[in-house]
């Protein structure tokens, strides 16, 4: 899937020439916690969102501590901008990751985490075209398909061994699988408890109603 088939279209964007209070009421009233900041031809100039704004002015009840000429280095300034600034080009982001509509949803959602930001602009042809969020993104858990949950033991088996294969590298050799009257059994050898705990996500995963666990941790044999 693409962002092209998830993305906002409709987009909510401001300039980076206004002024912070009019950008927050766009925020407020729109119901969104971030802006794009484009300029007059559409391209995406910077980003504004709530945690942009979490140390202005307005917000602290007393004034810093003031402190001499030496002491203030330019972190300093640019935090003193920000906070007090007029415009939204003082206090946005200026470097914003972008993605093109044929970007891929589960390289979008790797950039949202990595960068622990919650939405990103979808650019074509240099201008703003959509954007895609992580609630746009969660949308796709509840309406992913299910997997058919096999009935029959052995299907269950034959399930649940080809997982251990190609998700964990699992062979039967290490884990002996049964399976009686749909409770699947699990017995072997694992290299620490949070590979067991991936066993037990696993079978979890495939929907199927009971699991009995009796695996090994080899590094409690080795203490």
């Amino acid at each position: 899937m693409q962002a092209k088939d998830i993305m906002t279209r409709d987009v909510v964007s401001i300039s980076a020439q206004v002024g912070v209070r009019h950008a927050v009421a766009v925020m407020l009233q729109n119901g969104v916690s971030g802006l794009p900041v484009v300029d007059e031809e559409g391209r995406v100039r910077g980003m504004l969102t709530e945690g942009d704004l979490l140390l202005r002015r307005e917000i602290r009840v007393s004034p810093r501590t003031p402190r001499g000429p030496e002491m203030i280095s330019e972190t300093d300034l640019e935090r003193y901008i920000s906070s007090n600034g007029w415009s939204v080009a003082d206090v946005m982001s200026p470097d914003v990751i972008v993605a093109r509509p044929d970007s891929e949803i589960s390289d979008i959602a790797e950039s949202l985490q990595a960068h622990r930001i919650k939405r990103l602009p979808i650019v074509e042809n240099g201008k703003l075209v959509g954007i895609v969020s992580r609630r746009d993104i969660l949308g796709l858990i509840l309406d992913a398909p299910t997997t058919p949950i096999p009935r029959e033991d052995e299907s269950i088996k034959l399930a649940v061994r080809t997982r251990l294969r190609s998700d964990l590298g699992l062979t039967p050799q290490k884990i002996q699988v049964t399976v009686k009257n749909g409770q699947v059994t699990l017995e072997g050898l694992v290299e620490s408890e949070l590979k067991r705990k991936a066993v037990r996500s696993l079978v979890e995963s495939l929907g199927i109603g009971g699991y009995k666990d009796c695996l090994s941790v080899t590094e409690e044999h080795g203490s």
